[in-house]
């Protein structure tokens, strides 16, 4: 058995985060690998964009402030899709006074706050 009573699946549901503006738009955050890492699913079907990687032990000391930011990414995705203007990931950005990065590493975007290896 996996978290939360769910059978241990390579896509275990940890998280959804729903767009407060189209509640059709929906990604999960998954938890892919136990001891390395969180990812989001529905980026790349929604936007045609890589998904998200958060390195575990990070994500869980940090949910809220990672879910609100996958929350605010999504929404602005979004928008930028009914402006009929591209999205693209910035490497380097700030987000309510916190700087992060978002690199990327194989077919995923590597989210860390910065001054985290």
């Amino acid at each position: 058995m996996g978290i939360f009573g769910k059978p241990d699946t390579d896509d275990a549901v940890f998280l959804q985060i729903q767009n407060s503006k189209k509640p059709e738009q929906i990604i999960s955050v998954i938890m892919s690998d136990p001891d390395a890492h969180f990812e989001t699913r529905g980026l790349k079907g929604l936007f045609d964009l890589d998904e998200i990687r958060i390195e575990r032990n990070e994500f869980l000391v940090s949910m809220e402030e990672y879910a609100m930011l996958l929350s605010f990414l999504l929404e602005t995705m979004s928008e930028a899709q009914d402006l009929n203007l591209p999205y693209t990931y910035m490497e380097d950005f700030e987000y309510k006074g916190q700087q992060y990065s978002l690199v990327r590493q194989d077919s995923y975007r590597v989210l860390k706050k910065k001054g985290q290896l």
